[in-house]
């Protein structure tokens, strides 16, 4: 009900901003669901306009906080990035909330928009080194971060935070990227039934994990690296080290110095 709600809400909103993304004529779009973090759309959206190459970079504002909702907005502007901000969303799950963000931006973005590719990126996750997501796609359906279920031994889908899709193979089906997890998937488990299953096994491209074990100024912490080309800080808005002020300060000052080249185009200075 709470799903179902939600998305019909800001419908006519929603056709207006999809107006717009027509007119910059691009046919391939990645959708970053924001949520109360700035410091990583700065980071993020920074670099996109590094490393990317041939997908279009949408920001979707889901923030509860208002001060973060003007930040975000404030960012994008200055970077020349699409932005829109969500109708508020009464869901308290993390999970479910994201999932039926997923749903709300496929309903009533995407297939007015009819785009050639599109996909869903996590806020926390940046590209590190040139990335050609829409090459990496050539001849496929489906590319991301596969992950199988735990409950289920059949059962697999796409890491809600690392997913990109041909949309004339998913125009007709009634796409649900909130979790099962009954069957052990988290967000974007919903697709197994609709999508997934009906996948050969040369549709998928899956983008490898592997960790990226940083030692920052002598705390350790485990995040992940997607396809040799994301560096995940995973757990920006919820998870307990990455919401200290102290290790966040930390991980935002590697990654702009590492991979950013520098704070000179930093736009928060105080994450």
């Amino acid at each position: 009900m709470i799903e179902r709600d939600f998305r019909g809400r800001g419908v006519p909103e929603g056709l207006k901003f999809t107006e717009e993304l027509l007119q910059t004529g691009s046919r391939r779009f990645c959708f970053v669901i924001a949520f109360n973090t700035p410091w990583v759309i700065d980071a993020l959206t920074r670099a996109w306009q590094l490393y990317s190459s041939g997908m279009t970079l949408v920001v979707i504002d889901n923030s509860s906080d208002r001060s973060a909702r003007v930040r975000i907005a404030d960012i994008c502007r200055a970077r020349k990035i699409a932005y829109f901000g969500l109708p508020r969303n009464r869901e308290s799950h993390p999970n479910r909330s994201h999932g039926i963000s997923m749903n709300w931006i496929f309903h009533n973005i995407v297939r007015p928009l009819r785009p050639e590719l599109f996909g869903f990126l996590d806020h926390d996750c940046f590209p590190t080194v040139p990335v050609d997501i829409a090459a990496t796609m050539e001849g496929k359906i489906v590319h991301g971060s596969k992950r199988p279920a735990q409950a289920d031994p059949e059962a697999w889908f796409m890491w809600a935070g690392f997913c990109f899709f041909r949309f004339s193979a998913v125009q007709g089906l009634d796409l649900d990227f909130t979790p099962r997890f009954v069957s052990g998937m988290d967000t974007g488990g919903g697709n197994w039934s609709l999508l997934y299953r009906g996948l050969g096994e040369n549709d998928v491209s899956d983008a490898q994990k592997t960790a990226a074990d940083l030692d920052v100024d002598g705390m350790e912490a485990d995040h992940r690296m997607l396809g040799g080309a994301f560096f995940h800080v995973g757990g920006a808005s919820h998870r307990k080290l990455v919401m200290t002020p102290q290790y966040r300060r930390l991980i935002s000052d590697y990654v702009w110095e590492t991979h950013l080249g520098g704070g000179e185009s930093r736009l928060v200075k105080d994450p």
